[in-house]
């Protein structure tokens, strides 16, 4: 049964997504990355990220039977997403859930870095790891959790898994063009039919927490980073 998270940690350093893309066009012109490793490929990959943004940021369309889901009577919600600037997976879904909450006058969204928040991203591990993007759906009067999503729609993670099975030996860089080949293609479809599920089995909460990433449902393939 749901009941309040009393023991909701603090967030370190909230932002809101237009903050967060401030942030990450600064840190393209400065050269760096969000966390405390400041790799060549993690600096790269937030260069690339912020072009991806744009991309889906342009893309963008909001599927009318989740508009309609999320419009049905229920408290407040409050969206905490938890990712970094160099996750790839983050850059492709992060502009989808800012424009879905900003179509949505009682969701409101904030958004923490994974490295300077590990007591909520300890909260939502997937099969141990830290994985991200996470979002984490609150009741915002109560804190109570109602669902957690990520760090991959499920449509895509089973192509990849698909290909994994034939392709064992296949290049991590075979992997990353693999998946963001999909997310072109895909437009924030299967982002958004996972969510479709997870707002309907809370509204009205049925008492049973929902997630996509739990260990037992949503299995590991080594996305952080793509």
């Amino acid at each position: 049964m749901n009941t309040p998270d009393i023991l909701t940690p603090e967030l370190i350093n909230p932002l809101t997504y237009q903050s967060y893309r401030l942030l990450v066009e600064q840190l393209v012109a400065d050269n760096m990355t969000t966390g405390p490793e400041q790799t060549e490929e993690r600096i790269a990959f937030t260069k690339l990220n912020l072009q991806r943004m744009k991309r889906v940021e342009k893309q963008f369309k909001i599927d009318p039977e989740l508009l309609g889901a999320l419009q049905q009577p229920r408290p407040e919600w409050h969206w905490v997403v938890l990712l970094e600037s160099w996750c790839g997976d983050g850059a492709q879904q992060m502009p989808a859930l800012a424009a879905i909450a900003d179509a949505v006058p009682t969701i409101e969204l904030t958004v923490i870095l994974r490295d300077e928040n590990p007591a909520w991203m300890d909260t939502c591990l997937t099969n141990g790891s830290r994985a991200i993007p996470k979002l984490i759906c609150l009741n915002a009067e109560t804190n109570e959790r109602l669902f957690t999503w990520g760090p991959r729609p499920l449509a895509i993670l089973e192509e990849v898994l698909q290909f994994k099975e034939k392709h064992p030996n296949a290049a991590k860089e075979d992997i990353h063009t693999l998946v963001h080949t999909l997310y072109a293609k895909d437009r924030s479809q299967s982002l958004q039919q996972d969510l479709l599920r997870l707002v309907l089995g809370a509204i009205p909460v049925t008492g049973e927490e929902e997630s996509l990433s739990s260990a037992d449902n949503y299995p590991l393939e080594g996305i952080i980073g793509v």
